[in-house]
Order: structure tokens, then sequence, then C-alpha cells
């Protein structure tokens, strides 16, 4: 999407030189998506504590996941086997 903006021009220098971004769009772009990834991680730590988490679903999901993927594993030995 193009937009326009009005941006103080020692910033954005300041801004393509920090960041060794080839061009000023590619230096807004980066700052924008890091803005957007801190604002995101704000959201995550504010949520700190205040989440009950379930421990035993949790392991209980992990060790399906290593028994589904011994079972690929398994599956992908024989294939190879029958060949």
């Amino acid at each position: 999407m193009r937009t326009t903006v009005t941006l103080d021009e020692n910033m954005v220098r300041e801004l393509v030189k920090i960041s060794n971004a080839k061009s000023k769009t590619a230096a807004v772009a980066m700052a924008v998506k890091e803005q957007i990834r801190l604002a995101k991680l704000k959201k995550l730590a504010d949520l700190l504590g205040k989440m009950d988490i379930d421990e035993a679903a949790i392991l209980e999901s992990q060790q399906a996941d290593v028994k589904r993927a011994k079972w690929l594993d398994q599956l992908a030995e024989d294939s190879e086997e029958m060949s």
C-alpha cells in the first residue's frame, strides 16, 4: 500500500543509517514492524500473572507430539523397508 507521510528529514537519515537499510522505504517499514512487535510484546507482558496455565495439559500435549513424531518416523522406516 502506498502512503504519503511527512517525516523529519534528519530523523529518517538517522534511521536509514542505524538500521543499515538500503532505502528510506525499507528503513521506515523496518521501524514500523519493530514498533508493532514491541506493542505486541508489551500486551503479552501485561498478561503475566493474569492467566492460569494448565501445566499438566501442556506436558500431555508435548508427550503426544513426541509420540506422534516417533510414529511418523516408524512409518517412514517401514515404508523404506518395503521399497
